[in-house]
C-alpha cells in the first residue's frame, strides 16, 4: 500500500518550521511557504509565523515513520477530499484527516491510502473499508503535552 500525504504546517514567529518538517524531507514536494501564512492567527506570538505544505508519496513503512515522528492521529471526521492528490489519476481523491496532539505548531495531513489491488475503480463501500483499517491502525490517540508558547491575542 501507498499513501498520498498532504502535510501542512504553522508555527509561531519564535520557532524554527523544520523542526516540525517530515522525516526524510528529500522525499518530500514543498508546495506552500511564509506567504501563505496568517489565516486564522495573525496575533500575538503566531504574528509573522511561518507556514509549510509538504506532499509525498510514501510506502506503508516510511507513512508509519511519518506519522509518528510527526505526532498525527487519525481524524475520524468526513472530509471532501483531496484537490489534486499526488498519485491520484482523478483531480480529487477521498481523504482522511490527520492531526496533531503537539500544541507547539499547527500541523495536519489530508491522506489517502492506495491499496495494491486489481479492483479498478475503487467504490464507495471500498473505501468505507479502508477508511475504517486506517483509523483502526492510525487513530488511537497519543500523548499531548503542553504547550511552551505564552501567547496572548
Amino acid at each position: 500500500m501507498q499513501f498520498s500525504v498532504i502535510y501542512c504546517v504553522d508555527v509561531p514567529a519564535d520557532d524554527n518550521i523544520l523542526d516540525f518538517a517530515p522525516p526524510n524531507i528529500t522525499d518530500w514536494h514543498e508546495t506552500e511557504d511564509d506567504d501563505q501564512f496568517g489565516f486564522g492567527h495573525p496575533e500575538g506570538c503566531w504574528e509573522g509565523g511561518h507556514h509549510r505544505k509538504w506532499c509525498s508519496i510514501l510506502t506503508r513503512e516510511k507513512f508509519k515513520q511519518f506519522v509518528e515522528h510527526c505526532g498525527l492521529v487519525a481524524e475520524d471526521t468526513e472530509t471532501m477530499g483531496s484537490l489534486g492528490v499526488p498519485g491520484g489519476d482523478l483531480g480529487w481523491a477521498p481523504a482522511i484527516s490527520f492531526t496533531s496532539v503537539d500544541s507547539d505548531a499547527l500541523k495536519s495531513a489530508y491522506v489517502t491510502p492506495f491499496p495494491k489491488t486489481n479492483k479498478q475503480p475503487l467504490d464507495r463501500n471500498d473505501w468505507i473499508r479502508l477508511r475504517g483499517a486506517v483509523l483502526a491502525v492510525y487513530g488511537k490517540q497519543r500523548n499531548s503535552r503542553p504547550c511552551r508558547h505564552v501567547c496572548t491575542g
